[in-house]
């Protein structure tokens, strides 16, 4: 995470094309690349190619961008 707002969550292991993400309770989350939103308190699978790194911020956050 940076900061209580933003998390990121790269592929730890060589060839890995998912991973396991837990989303903190509180408030949902917003995936940065589709837009979709996610209640928080959750373990999610997120899709992770080598071209696009995991991201999702607090919705209600003042990140609101789309990549």
């Amino acid at each position: 995470m940076l900061g209580p707002d933003l998390l990121i969550a790269p592929i730890l292991y060589e060839g890995a094309r998912q991973r396991s993400v837990y989303l903190p309770d509180g408030a949902g989350w917003v995936d940065a690349w589709s837009g979709a939103e996610l209640p928080g308190g959750q373990i999610i699978t997120a899709d992770a190619p080598i071209e696009r790194v995991p991201v999702y911020w607090r919705k209600g956050s003042p990140f609101f961008f789309k990549f």
